[in-house]
């Protein structure tokens, strides 16, 4: 080889490389993605046992994060299905107000207030996880949930409802898939 097709070669595998590592990907930032999981979880108590006769009107799709779609691969799809619950949690927050008075969920307002800016940022800074895909999956669930939330003497129960599914989504795709996301990026 002459040494003029070897740095042929070398440049070309070099453009390749580049090529790579500035395509752009799509995943979710773990620490971020962390953080609002420990934020959401200490919200406040568990899941209240007087709202568990609601279990039965909101079930969350068990089978939403267990494998991927015919055309998302699995680590894609948890990063649609980890975006779809953060972006249908956040509609439900913008569209109904949390009860006040008796029946009121108690939350802390400071844990809460951060829970929803970094819930904000992760879906407004990944849009590129929109899809109408996942969110057909979950439409049946947050349809059920709203229900739940627009009866007021079962609100606070949708609403603690709602923070214990969206809490499993998140404990589940960083626990099982871990992987999916990025960890190295500061965010």
């Amino acid at each position: 080889m002459t040494p003029t097709s070897v740095l042929f070669i070398f440049l070309q595998l070099c453009c390749l490389q580049m090529m790579l590592v500035s395509m752009p990907t799509c995943k979710l930032p773990g620490r971020v993605v962390q953080n609002t999981h420990n934020l959401l979880r200490d919200l406040g108590e568990p899941f209240p046992v007087h709202c568990r006769q609601y279990n039965n009107q909101i079930l969350f799709p068990d089978s939403a994060l267990s494998s991927g779609s015919a055309n998302h691969p699995q680590c894609r799809w948890t990063s649609l299905v980890v975006y779809e619950s953060l972006r249908g949690a956040g509609l439900m927050f913008e569209e109904h107000e949390l009860p006040e008075g008796e029946g009121r969920v108690t939350w802390d307002e400071q844990k809460l207030d951060n829970y929803l800016n970094l819930q904000d940022r992760l879906v407004e800074d990944h849009q590129c996880l929109n899809t109408t895909e996942a969110s057909g999956v979950l439409s049946p669930y947050f349809s059920n949930v709203t229900a739940v939330v627009e009866q007021q003497a079962s609100s606070s129960c949708g609403w603690e409802a709602l923070r214990r599914d969206v809490l499993w989504v998140l404990n589940s795709a960083l626990r099982k898939h871990r992987g999916c996301f990025n960890w190295t990026r500061a965010h």
